[in-house]
């Protein structure tokens, strides 16, 4: 039996029809997308994530989360203890202080001073000292400048004072002491005119001006 196509079922006629339709579901169904958005659940948990620009995609316009600036806490505030005030009548403990090692200061020790070497002064010389002028113009420069004591004078009082004395090398008279006196007042007298003397030419060991010993007989003689 032959099969025979009837003209009613021919689909290719309604061909347009179908591209017609398919493409109304196609708009239909792209309107419904864009009228329908989707939202992502958020959390309640603040983002801990610090990163510049954190943009969350919904179907809707995008957001743009502003960066949050991390605040600072203000610092603490400075407490001062009040001292605690101890009446009188309070007995305080005594600090225990040994078990504080005290190390002793190092003191400089003041260095003494260098005392100068004591000049040697020489009983024998090789050339005495003498007075300016010789023997004669000691003589008479003595002469001239003894006073004889008052008292002495009254007293009757006259002899020979000797009076020992230094020449040092420099040829000034030092050390003036009495070896033999007569009396208070004829001795003072004598040592007052030996210590007014002039410079004396100094002794002289092995060619070099040294100090030395010298005794003086200082005759007091009433006229």
């Amino acid at each position: 039996m032959e099969l025979k196509k009837s003209k009613d079922a021919n689909l290719e006629k309604k061909t347009m029809s179908f591209r017609l339709m398919g493409l109304v579901m196609v708009c239909a169904a792209v309107g419904m997308a864009f009228e329908h958005t989707e939202y992502e659940a958020i959390d309640e948990e603040p983002i801990t994530q610090e990163e510049p620009g954190i943009i969350t995609c919904f179907l809707g316009p995008p957001i743009i989360e502003p960066i949050k600036e991390k605040e600072t806490p203000p610092p603490p505030p400075i407490q001062i203890e009040e001292p605690e005030i101890v009446p009188d009548e309070v007995e305080v403990e005594d600090l225990d202080l040994s078990i504080i090692e005290i190390i002793p200061e190092a003191v400089p020790v003041p260095t003494p001073p260098m005392s100068p070497v004591p000049e040697i002064i020489y009983t024998n010389v090789d050339i005495e000292p003498t007075f300016p002028g010789g023997a004669a113009a000691m003589n008479q420069w003595i002469v001239d400048n003894v006073e004889y004591p008052e008292l002495a004078h009254e007293m009757g009082e006259q002899g020979k004072v000797y009076v020992g004395f230094v020449v040092n090398r420099k040829g000034n008279i030092e050390k003036v002491s009495i070896r033999k006196g007569i009396s208070d007042a004829l001795d003072a007298e004598a040592k007052r005119v030996v210590k007014k003397m002039p410079k004396w030419v100094p002794g002289e060991k092995n060619g070099k001006p040294v100090s030395s010993n010298f005794t003086l007989p200082i005759h007091f003689k009433i006229k």
